[in-house]
């Protein structure tokens, strides 16, 4: 695992502000969209600090970001329209880094529903994970026109979303996306962060395993 490094990097409407850890001869690059901005989400979050620490420690590029109007990101909140736009500038920046390789979106709630819009409209993604997938806040239907790697992971009592209906989502993907339980969780998952970081790196594995990329070790 390597030291983040902060940095800016150009968005939609100005700067946005990032941390990169960099991994020699990546198994691929990946970028990580924190929760909802208007509630408290940051590139601080514990989840997404956990997730980009573990996803470099096996061997990936990592980029997380704060969202426009965010700590030190210019603009105004758009409400996930415009933060689409931070993700593609974030997604395309990392992604540069490793021309070839693998490129995978991580995002957290808010950050899930940025990403999965992203993934749907760049062909570019090469698979999907998402944590706190809130299908109570916003429609998912789309996926089932993703057409790659897709994981969930979701806390059994999350509040924005049941198992029940994230496994109605998953049902019309193919490959029919995967779906990784935190037992008694619910959608912040206290204290679990940790958990939720070995669950997105088991399904990262899986994905490069699925896209032909040999999976990196510890």
């Amino acid at each position: 695992m390597t030291a983040s490094r902060k940095l800016f990097i150009e968005g939609p409407v100005g700067r946005l502000e990032a941390a990169l850890r960099t991994a020699d001869d990546p198994k691929a690059t990946v970028a990580i969209a924190h929760p909802h901005p208007l509630y408290g989400g940051t590139l601080h979050n514990p989840v997404i600090f956990h997730v980009d620490r573990e996803l470099n420690r096996i061997g990936l590029t990592t980029l997380r970001f704060n969202f426009r109007d965010v700590e030190g990101s210019e603009g105004v909140h758009d409400d996930g329209r415009g933060e689409v736009g931070d993700l593609a500038a974030a997604s395309r920046w990392v992604r540069a880094l490793s021309p070839g390789r693998p490129h995978l979106l991580v995002g957290y709630s808010f950050g899930a529903q940025c990403a999965a819009a992203q993934a749907l409209a760049d062909q570019n993604v090469s698979g999907l994970i998402a944590i706190g997938l809130p299908v109570r806040l916003w429609p998912f239907d789309a996926l089932s026109r993703l057409g790659r790697p897709l994981a969930v992971i979701q806390g059994t009592d999350d509040e924005f979303g049941s198992i029940e209906e994230v496994e109605a989502v998953l049902a019309a993907t193919a490959p029919r996306g995967e779906l990784l339980p935190v037992a008694a969780s619910k959608h912040l998952f206290p204290g679990r962060a940790p958990e939720v970081a070995r669950l997105v790196v088991e399904a990262a594995e899986r994905m490069l395993q699925a896209l032909g990329t040999p999976s990196a070790s510890r």
